[in-house]
């Protein structure tokens, strides 16, 4: 859960405490984790939120090809959309064809701190 208060958003993440010796997470660091979990969320896995979240973890077992492009490309698109913090700037997807990967790259806004920043997201394929 994500406060924005008058120093910018305040929230908590257990991920990377070991590293950070701390769980507590700050304005575009948090709201970067925010959107990494909406996009890993499966679409439906939510109770009551059936829309909640994207076919993108399902991906990795399928094929690398202009469909799936376009999912990733339609499903972040979605998530960027949904979250009132960020608007989307440029969206690039780019398949990695060599290494069995796509590689999203997101220009955002953070609205409410007048910055601008880029959400790198990685998809592996399974081989």
């Amino acid at each position: 859960m994500a406060i924005i208060g008058k120093d910018g958003y305040t929230g908590f993440s257990s991920k990377n405490y070991e590293k950070n010796k701390s769980f507590r997470l700050t304005d575009i660091e948090l709201v970067k984790e925010d959107l990494r979990n909406h996009i890993f969320t499966r679409q439906g896995e939510r109770v009551k939120m059936a829309t909640f979240g994207t076919r993108i973890p399902d991906l990795p077992f399928e094929q690398l090809d202009d469909m799936t492009l376009e999912v990733v490309r339609e499903d972040l698109t979605k998530v960027f959309s949904y979250d009132p913090r960020v608007s989307l700037r440029e969206l690039q997807v780019i398949p990695l064809y060599e290494e069995s990967a796509i590689l999203a790259i997101a220009d955002l806004n953070f609205i409410y701190l007048n910055f601008s920043d880029q959400l790198d997201i990685r998809i592996d394929f399974q081989k």
